[in-house]
């Protein structure tokens, strides 16, 4: 890649070698970046039909296992990941796709709810190694277009979420709504991607030091994890001038809540996890017993949910950056609230599609925007605070919710569940909405 290629060290003096050399392994990290992706998303959504068609389980017990591996999730990436090196990042990911493999079979096969409770605590346990050691094994290979590739990255993750349902559509179909099958069928991804983390470390460990990706400058791009085991990188605050200092900030305080921007992104970010959290668990169970879907046509909602939050995510991208932040997460908040009335409410087969599609925009607009309002409005020595709030928050609520809905959910049904998630949807655009009208101080008008 164009700033990080030095002499090809045969002597050969062909260039195209040494750039397909350092391509190689980053083309590969992409592919096992889309395979383990898609996998953990179809073992995450499907979960609650497994457990309904096959074991006969409630709604209590499924929403105990999406809080289980929430909270795997959560705990391994806090504080095992973290401590990985980034020359060992893609052996980890390589260990992470391994336990998600086996993770697979052991959901596949599992005959009561402690197995399943085994298998779901090692699908956490692989997603919070793999993502981020595929993350900082990505990054590792950039060099100094690290922002470019992982604006790629964060695209790779994208089209996998939107490719996973609709193969998994197929393979239901094929297989006769057996919802055990896609567990065994899609073990191969991740078994293919540990092959290609697993090639990418021993590239890396071979690689002579000063062969290394540049050192990143300062200014470089912040790193964050998701709650839903997505990625994205966001550039930090650039240190204010004499008019700007401290902009928007109060005066001792520092990290998310110090800013008007850092609360709004904290408030959209709960707005819209709420809401998310509650349909990767439960979703496939609204579509099935609340609409009489079968598995594959569940799998379908999926599908126009993911495409609608790739379009809306390439479009930020695409306009980036984007001026009228605070106008289009208000368009989130009243799209997220229209496609839980719609969801909970309308007639026909019709209504599920075009509500996940309505719910799909705002997972492609509230994130990225979240980490931009904070970037924008927070100094730099305290972004990576603020970036562990707001992803904190989208964790805890993981694990809270699916313990909610599924003790509600016996009393009332899986449609008007997400009656129940529009409350809380409610109050926060409220306390959104009373943010963002409130003038800020002039030094903190930053991002209209």
């Amino acid at each position: 890649m164009r700033g990080t290629l030095r002499p090809d060290p045969t002597g050969s003096g062909r260039p195209g070698r040494s750039r397909l050399a350092r391509r190689g392994p980053l083309v590969a990290l992409l592919f096992a970046t889309a395979s383990f992706r898609m996998t953990q998303n179809m073992a995450m959504t499907t979960l609650s039909l497994l457990g309904r068609e096959a074991l006969h389980l409630g709604a209590g017990a499924i929403g105990a296992l999406g809080a289980i591996g929430g909270s795997a999730l959560a705990l391994v990436t806090l504080f095992i990941s973290r401590r990985v090196p980034h020359h060992r990042a893609a052996t980890s990911a390589a260990w992470g796709m391994g336990a998600l493999a086996v993770a697979l079979l052991v959901l596949a096969s599992a005959p009561s709810f402690p197995v399943l409770v085994a298998g779901v605590l090692l699908l956490g346990v692989g997603g919070g190694m793999a993502m981020p050691g595929l993350l900082n094994a990505v990054a590792s290979q950039a060099g100094h277009q690290r922002e470019r590739v992982i604006a790629l990255y964060t695209v790779t993750l994208s089209i996998s979420l939107a490719a996973g349902p609709l193969l998994e559509t197929l393979v239901l179909a094929l297989a006769h709504q057996a919802v055990r099958v896609p567990y065994v069928v899609f073990v191969v991804f991740p078994l293919a991607g540990a092959g290609l983390a697993l090639w990418v470390g021993r590239e890396r460990a071979s690689r002579p030091i000063e062969e290394g990706p540049a050192e990143e400058p300062s200014g470089s791009a912040v790193v964050a994890q998701l709650p839903t085991g997505e990625l994205a990188a966001v550039e930090p605050a650039k240190e204010p001038g004499p008019e700007g200092r401290g902009a928007g900030r109060a005066r001792g305080r520092s990290g998310l809540l110090a800013t008007r921007s850092g609360q709004i992104a904290l408030v959209t970010e709960l707005l819209y996890g709420v809401p998310f959290a509650g349909i990767t668990v439960f979703g496939a169970l609204v579509a099935r017993v609340g609409f009489g879907f079968s598995p594959a046509k569940a799998q379908l909602g999926f599908t126009v949910f993911f495409v609608a939050s790739f379009i809306a995510r390439g479009a930020v991208a695409w306009r980036a950056p984007i001026v009228r932040k605070r106008s289009l997460l208000t368009l989130a908040a009243l799209l997220t609230g229209g496609g839980l009335l719609l969801l909970g409410l309308g007639p026909g087969s019709w209504a599920l599609f075009l509500a996940m599609g309505l719910l799909g925009i705002p997972h492609g607009l509230t994130f990225p925007l979240a980490l931009a309002l904070v970037a924008e409005a927070t100094p730099l020595e305290d972004l990576p605070r603020a970036n562990a709030s707001l992803l904190g928050s989208g964790n805890m609520l993981s694990v809270i919710v699916p313990l909610v809905l599924g003790g509600v959910i016996p009393e009332i049904g899986y449609r008007y569940m997400t009656l129940v998630m529009l409350g809380p949807v409610l109050v926060f655009t409220a306390v959104y909405l009373v943010l963002a009208a409130r003038r800020p101080a002039r030094a903190a008008q930053v991002s209209p």
